[in-house]
């Protein structure tokens, strides 16, 4: 495992506070980015039926992530666990791109022991297996994650 991932996973298991995510399964860690822990907040009720399920958003102190709690408990367990290290990597990398948060956000749930084949099929299934999305963002973190640096 790369010192950068074994670095970022240990801050997320290290870190579990008030602005913490909770999984599926009921273990929680928060997003830490630049050394800092990044707030989470629940979407306020005037933004609860906008199309979003998580956002990261830059603010004066870094990044905020902005939850839809009422979308978020509508989906299956790995997905919405997946959306925790999702947009933790729009703030972790930082990045505003979706492949690439889909990326860095696979391995490091791959990293932190929340992922697998049996997870990353259910998380295609759910994207649609095939889709071209899905099928970039496994292509993406395979490659990373095998590449070594330069």
């Amino acid at each position: 495992m790369d010192f950068r991932v074994a670095c970022v996973i240990l801050s997320l298991v290290a870190s579990v506070g008030a602005d913490a995510f909770t999984f599926a399964d009921g273990a929680s860690a928060s997003c830490v980015a630049d050394g800092k822990i990044v707030k989470e907040v629940d979407a306020e009720p005037s933004q609860a039926g906008l199309y979003f399920t998580g956002k990261t958003v830059r603010i004066s102190s870094g990044f905020l992530i902005i939850w839809n709690a009422e979308r978020l408990k509508t989906l299956p367990p790995e997905v919405h666990d997946y959306l925790f290290f999702h947009e933790c990597a729009h703030a972790r990398v930082p990045t505003t791109d979706e492949l690439n948060a889909n990326c860095a956000g696979l391995q490091d749930m791959r990293a932190a022991g929340r992922a697998g084949f049996a997870v990353e099929s259910r998380l295609g299934a759910f994207y649609g297996h095939g889709s071209d999305y899905w099928t970039r963002t496994l292509k993406c973190a395979d490659v990373t994650a095998t590449s070594k640096p330069p």
